[in-house]
């Protein structure tokens, strides 16, 4: 039996939709890491590509509103070719814009209007600025309270609300069909080495 695809993120409430993401792909995930961040995560992908020789990594790291063929090459271009057991994702413009773009699962989960989500989550400069204005806006009590504080930052009960999502009603598969860096990921990752 093999170790299942080793997961590297940025952070906390990233690490149920990568798993996930890999699961869509008919994949196993193995062991998550938790950079803190994209400059950990970055000073530190080349140890992962390194490391792939050795077993399956995938890397899923936000935009942040940056080109992401310009990203990939600033951040792996020196690398070439890259091992076949090596997946950089890059999540456009953030994860989550992934997330939103299961509208069914998201608008259930969270108590909103599909009508309130973006239809092309991929084009919002600000995916997290924006998930906190919809779920500002939840018909759930609970729900608006979690995510987004009365000043309109991140709510104590964002992380663990995400991973909850993203563990029991996010859909990758129907996401993929609105964010065409998920759709990608999800080919990469399916045609990895088992």
């Amino acid at each position: 039996m093999t170790a299942g695809i080793t997961v590297v993120v940025e952070g906390d409430s990233d690490i149920a939709a990568a798993r996930a993401v890999i699961e869509a792909a008919g994949r196993s995930p193995g062991r998550v890491f938790v950079k803190r961040g994209t400059g950990a995560l970055d000073r530190d992908l080349h140890k992962y590509i390194s490391a792939s020789a050795h077993g399956s990594y995938v890397i899923i790291r936000d935009s942040d509103g940056v080109c992401p063929v310009e990203l990939r090459e600033e951040l792996v271009g020196t690398v070439s070719p890259l091992p076949p057991s090596f997946q950089l994702r890059i999540a456009h413009a953030m994860t989550e814009a992934w997330l939103m773009a299961d509208h069914e699962g998201f608008a259930q989960y969270f108590s909103v209007r599909t009508d309130d989500l973006p239809a092309a989550p991929e084009m919002i400069r600000d995916p997290k600025q924006r998930l906190l204005q919809i779920c500002a806006r939840s018909r759930s009590r609970t729900i608006r309270a979690a995510m987004v504080r009365s000043n309109g930052r991140i709510g104590t009960g964002y992380v663990t609300t995400l991973q909850q999502f993203a563990e029991s009603r996010w859909d990758a598969m129907r996401a993929a069909s609105r964010s065409p860096s998920l759709q990608r990921a999800l080919e990469r990752i399916r045609q990895m080495p088992l």
